[in-house]
């Protein structure tokens, strides 16, 4: 935004024409051409600008339009009409600035008008209510005989019946400072009583609006929205108590859909001063501008969505921009320090996650230090929701429905409720304009869209194309998946624990791992101070540790979040810690879930000072930092009731001890290679699934493979059937595997599980391990 100083200068008025371009738009601005050329890039008047004087021991702002002025005149010099200066307190030879606020003059949606105290300072006798209306029309039509109309424009001395009243604009739009072109019969007026004089003898129209600051009529959010509400409070209040306080600003964060930009706008719809917003796109001259747009134009409210899309890592300027957002938030500080009175500006930002993704620099005191957790809506927020939205079903079906979709939709945020009830809906007016269909061919339908059988005969029905049923949502709780377990939700194949073989220990525990995820807390402290949350799973590869994982989460419905270690470690500084906060912040809130850690020891290695077998992770500053992230974590299994977190691994020699503690990985689970019973059932359960010749002798299978994988037995039967339809298509033969196929594949078949392997994972289970 361009400034530039002036000195006012007398304007003037001589002419009939002026006169009554006076009397239409008193807040007109006089500069010469080149001032205005520089301050507005334009020849043409009618920019809105801000007024201001210098000194800021008196400081006096007001809005206004800017205009090539009719006579010649200096470039440091601005003319202004009378009545406007005087309502203003400029005076002649003061110096002002002028500041450019880009665009036009807006409409006036509203302006407020209050009685005038007398002479003396005493406050006129009270406006009985059934007077109102005709002040009301009274005063819009002395309006109306302007376009433009100012914060401190006067009407003295008007009648109806009673003592005479003079009025004098407080606010345009919401600003004590603004300037607004005047509608009849369109702008709203609102008539109340000002403020006696100040000890200078002027009216005190520079204060906050009393349009209040609060936002209503959210349902679902009630905890949240009282702690915003408390802020916004003492922000408006304007009260102090203490000499260097600085009003901070504020951040709501939480998942997707959770309500954080709902909020922003009802913010902005409050009335309550001016919105500016700062898009994550805004270039950073453009950031200085909002806010310094906002200072002149108080009170207003700074709105930041996506904040984190601002200050991305990718953004080449970021630390600019960050550094711009300390700088701007220190001004507004300075600003109420100085003044001894809350900041006039209210600035709020949303984001995912305020841990990770503010800087530190950003949560300094009177920077972003007000944070606000929208968490996910739990069985009473999302009925709130529900109602909130209409069912639009019968009455009598309605308290039922609600019931049963509030039950239904765990880890639904209010985006996801409401895309449910739009399905709902395009499904019911689906079943209805088929119902017209049927009609049309058949003269006696029965309605699908009926009221309700008692309904009385001559009682009117209601409309069926308005009316849904219970079986509408039903369908689209089925279509409407929630938005949180779209992207890092992996739906694992159905894997049941019969398709184990063997691992009858392992089986054991994750069963009672899944029971206790779903037990309630008041049972579970009957047996536990801290039930164990941890399980790690480990021993040779190819011996069924991600296969016992699929098959936990598919025979017990638990909400799944598998990831593979190596996926952690981002190449951007921090990004590898927030996907681990942010993995687990998931889980909870779609409790009862699992998270799997596949190959955990890439993200899990021992640091420097435990042992020369680290991982490869290890001297790295992001896998430590990454294992820190996680063991933190883990240390508050206390509070996530509903959450196991299993992970795998084939070297658990590799591990940080400080994973392994109690309270962690609780239970440490040996997945051997399969027992000879264990490998019968895999050769068995192959061969009910394939052509296998009557030569094949299952037992003498199962001694020949002593000391393999599970993987590897299986590698073993696809490699007989590769053999035995080769000898079919080449040779006609049809007389499936044979056991000459399967004894040269395990022959071919090397055993990668050694003794010396062995020997390791039961040396680290004396160690470590529990059986």
């Amino acid at each position: 935004m361009k400034t530039l100083d002036f000195r006012i200068r007398k304007l003037h008025v001589n002419t009939d024409a002026d006169k009554r371009l006076q009397k239409r738009q008193p807040s007109r601005i006089y500069v010469n051409e080149e001032a205005l050329i520089e301050l507005t890039g334009s020849k043409d008047g009618g920019r809105a600008i801000c007024i201001e004087r210098i000194h800021e021991e008196n400081p006096v702002r007001r809005e206004a339009t800017l205009w090539k002025a009719p006579e010649k005149l200096d470039k440091t010099v601005t003319q202004m009409y009378d009545v406007f200066r005087d309502a203003c307190g400029f005076k002649l030879g003061e110096s002002v600035r002028i500041t450019a606020l880009g665009g036009g003059l807006p409409d006036a949606e509203e302006v407020v008008l209050e009685q005038m105290p007398g002479v003396d300072g005493s406050l006129p006798e009270p406006m009985a209510p059934e007077d109102t209306p005709g002040w009301e029309v009274l005063l819009a039509g002395r309006l109306s005989q302007i376009e433009h109309v100012y914060a401190g424009w006067m009407i003295k001395n008007m009648f109806v019946r009673g003592p005479e009243r003079s009025f004098i604009v407080t606010s345009v739009n919401g600003r004590p400072t603004g300037n607004a072109r005047y509608i009849d019969r369109k702008t709203r007026l609102v008539v109340g009583t000002a403020a006696p004089k100040n000890d200078d003898g002027e009216g005190q129209i520079n204060k906050v609006s009393d349009r209040k600051l609060e936002i209503t009529g959210i349902k679902g959010l009630d905890a949240p929205l009282k702690k915003l509400n408390d802020l916004l409070r003492v922000f408006a209040s304007g009260v102090i108590l203490k000499s260097n306080f600085s009003f901070p600003g504020i951040v709501i964060h939480g998942g997707h859909g959770t309500g954080k930009t709902m909020l922003l706008n009802s913010l902005a719809k409050t009335g309550w001063g001016t919105v500016f917003r700062i898009k994550f796109k805004d270039k950073l001259t453009e950031i200085h501008e909002t806010f310094q747009k906002a200072k002149l134009q108080q009170p207003s409210i700074i709105l930041i969505d996506q904040l984190e899309r601002l200050i991305d890592k990718e953004r080449s300027n970021r630390d600019a921009v960050i550094l711009a957002l300390c700088e701007l938030l220190d001004g507004l500080a300075a600003d109420a320090v100085t003044k001894g009175e809350a900041p006039q500006v209210l600035v709020v930002a949303t984001c995912l996650d305020y841990t990770s993704d503010i800087p530190e620099d950003l949560k300094d005191p009177g920077r972003f230090t007000s944070e606000i957790y929208i968490p996910m809506p739990d069985v009473e927020g999302r009925r709130e929701i529900l109602s909130s939205l209409g069912l639009c079903v019968q009455p009598d079906q309605e308290e039922e429905l609600l019931s049963h979709l509030s039950a239904s939709t765990h880890a639904y945020n209010g985006k996801d409720l409401r895309r449910l009830a739009d399905e709902a809906c395009l499904i019911g007016t689906t079943r209805h304009l088929s119902s017209l269909s049927l009609s049309a061919s058949n003269p006696n339908p029965s309605p699908l869209l009926s009221p309700p059988p008692e309904a009385e005969e001559d009682e009117p029905s209601p409309s069926p194309a308005a009316t849904l049923i219970p079986a509408d949502y039903h369908s689209a709780l089925r279509l409407v998946r929630p938005s949180l377990m779209h992207d890092i939700n992996l739906k694992p194949p159905p894997i049941h624990w019969d398709d184990i073989a063997g691992q009858a220990l392992v089986k054991q525990s994750l069963r009672r791992a899944v029971r206790l995820s779903l037990e309630p807390p008041e049972v579970l402290a009957q047996f536990f101070d801290r039930p164990p949350k941890g399980f790690l799973l480990y021993g040779p590869p190819g011996c069924s540790k991600t296969m016992a994982a699929q098959a936990m989460t598919t025979e017990s419905g638990l909400n799944f979040f598998a990831v593979k270690g190596a996926e952690l470690l981002n190449m951007y500084v921090g990004e590898s810690e927030r996907a681990v906060r942010r993995l687990f912040q998931r889980a909870r809130e779609v409790a009862p879930s699992m998270i799997f850690f596949d190959e955990i020891d890439s993200i899990a290695g021992q640091r420097s000072g435990f042992s020369s077998s680290s991982s490869k992770s290890n001297g790295s500053s992001g896998g430590v930092n990454v294992l820190t992230t996680l063991l933190n974590e883990m240390d508050g299994f206390e509070a996530l009731h509903g959450v196991v977190v299993l992970a795998a691994t084939n070297r658990p020699h590799a591990l940080d001890p400080a994973l392994l503690r109690p309270g962690r990985f609780d239970e440490l689970i040996y997945v051997s290679p399969p027992d000879e019973e264990a490998r019968r059932a895999i050769f068995t359960k192959v061969g009910a699934k394939r052509k296998m010749n009557d030569d094949v002798d299952i037992d003498k299978l199962v001694r020949n493979t002593e000391g393999y994988s599970g993987a590897e037995i299986k590698g073993i039967c696809a490699a007989a059937g590769v053999a035995a339809y080769d000898r079919f298509i080449t040779e006609g033969i049809d007389g499936g595997i044979q056991m000459g196929d399967l004894e040269q594949a395990i022959k071919n078949q090397k055993k990668q599980i050694t003794r010396e392997m062995i020997k390791g994972f039961e040396d680290w289970e004396r160690q470590f391990g529990k059986v």
